[in-house]
């Protein structure tokens, strides 16, 4: 075969496989997974004018294989759809145990619970001594003075004065004419007042005048000292056997007895702020006392309260 006519059959030879390979490919791609990296075809060619078949099997008389090499990896393709759930797997051996957590956050506070019931009243103390005196309040508006009293009567004349000497007579003269009427003369001057005569008895008591306003309130006082804050005393017992007629219950040490007492058998007939010795001069304990026949057992308590 001329060299002409061998390159013309393998340039168709190569067209033609690429046409094949390319179909296979897709067919293979639509059918199954395999990729066709091989083919392989055989071909005549006929005297004359150039003709050449070709033909995937052996029925001719030359054969060509044309191999090709592995191509590069293509671009991923798109996701595909998400795969039906798979079936439960076997429940794996349990882990080992793991260390203990850092202890959590205190948790709120609850709320506070109900008020208690209010405990029952203690015995009442002995009563205080007597508070100082207050001080005077301002004094209030004199009243208004009462209507004067009636006029006593008039007192008594005063006596008489003693008359002038009488003058000589003279003698008779003859009636003179009537003269005219002289004016007036002047008024004679007052003559001295007589001595004044004794006071006339005391007119009745006039009524007593209406009773003044009301005067302005005095000023307050100065705030007077806190008092006790109840919190601030303790109580303090003690038990004596049956038999005693006189027993002590002692404050702690620094307080003083505010008052106190007791839960007893038989007739009590004192019940004293006392000393430890049941002495009434002191202040740091409680004694009680029983005089009749009776026999004495029970407790005796003291309230009290710090010295300072």
């Amino acid at each position: 075969m001329p060299r002409a006519s061998k390159l013309i059959v393998g340039l168709a030879v190569l067209g033609l496989s690429t046409v094949v390979v390319g179909i296979a490919a897709g067919s293979s791609n639509r059918k199954s997974k395999a990729v066709v990296h091989k083919a392989c075809f055989s071909y005549d060619v006929r005297q004359g004018q150039t003709h050449m078949d070709v033909s995937l099997n052996k029925s001719f008389k030359h054969r060509i294989c044309i191999v090709g090499k592995p191509g590069k990896n293509g671009k991923d393709g798109a996701q595909g759809p998400q795969g039906a759930q798979g079936l439960q797997g076997l429940a794996g051996p349990s882990g080992a145990r793991g260390d203990v957590g850092a202890a959590g956050a205190n948790g709120v506070d609850g709320q506070s619970g109900t008020l208690g019931a209010v405990g029952p009243a203690g015995a009442n103390g002995p009563v205080g001594p007597q508070g100082p005196q207050g001080l005077q309040g301002v004094p209030g508006m004199n009243g208004a003075d009462g209507a004067p009293g009636a006029d006593g009567a008039p007192g008594p004349a005063g006596p008489q004065g003693e008359a002038g000497a009488q003058g000589e007579a003279g003698a008779q003269g003859e009636a003179g004419a009537q003269g005219a009427t002289g004016t007036t003369g002047p008024a004679g001057q007052q003559g001295e007042a007589g001595p004044a005569g004794p006071a006339g008895p005391a007119g009745p008591k006039g009524d007593a005048g209406p009773a003044g306003p009301k005067g302005d309130a005095g000023p307050a006082g100065p705030q007077g000292p806190a008092g006790l804050d109840g919190s601030a005393i303790i109580t303090a017992d003690s038990s004596h056997a049956s038999g005693d007629k006189q027993f002590t219950v002692d404050c702690p040490t620094g307080y003083v007895a505010l008052g106190g007492g007791f839960n007893v058998q038989g007739s009590v007939t004192a019940s004293y702020r006392s000393d430890h010795a049941g002495d009434a001069s002191g202040n740091t304990s409680w004694t009680i006392k029983q005089s009749s026949g009776a026999s004495l057992s029970g407790t005796v308590y003291a309230y009290c309260l710090a010295a300072n």
